[in-house]
């Protein structure tokens, strides 16, 4: 028998914010770490960033990037962006549309860091700053 969800759209929506809700806290969540896609001019750019924040009254969802990251120059100029989860067991992929805004020294970034454990605030202290260029082979990593 299948699942109520899916069939009705309601349980869709209850399914998936369930979902993200879980992500936030569980690190075994496989919505915990969606892919996070933008666009600067003709190039399409994905990495993988970690869910922090799912508040289904606002329709809203947050995740972390450091201020010297490339993707924050990307979304200046263009704010559209997409995420993308899934989850293997549940077999559910959610592709979610969103208008992207940059929070910087404000009270949305001091609660973020205020819940922000110590050891994930240390990849955002570095002097390097994200996506540098790994010698002459092509390959760029992100911090």
């Amino acid at each position: 028998m299948q699942p109520a969800y899916y069939e009705n759209l309601e349980e869709i929506q209850n399914k998936y914010w369930s979902m993200l809700n879980d992500a936030v806290t569980n690190r075994a969540s496989p919505f915990r770490i969606p892919v996070f896609m933008c666009a600067h001019q003709d190039e399409i750019d994905g990495r993988i960033v970690v869910l922090r924040k799912s508040d289904r009254v606002n329709n809203l969802l947050q995740f972390h990037t450091d201020l010297r990251s490339p993707k924050v120059d990307i979304l200046k100029k263009n704010n559209k962006a997409s995420l993308l989860f899934y989850d293997k067991e549940e077999k559910i992929q959610l592709r979610v549309k969103v208008d992207c805004e940059i929070n910087n020294q404000n009270l949305i970034t001091e609660e973020s860091w205020k819940k922000t454990q110590h050891i994930s605030r240390r990849c955002y202290l570095t002097d390097s700053p994200p996506r540098n260029y790994v010698g002459k082979t092509n390959i760029w990593y992100d911090i």
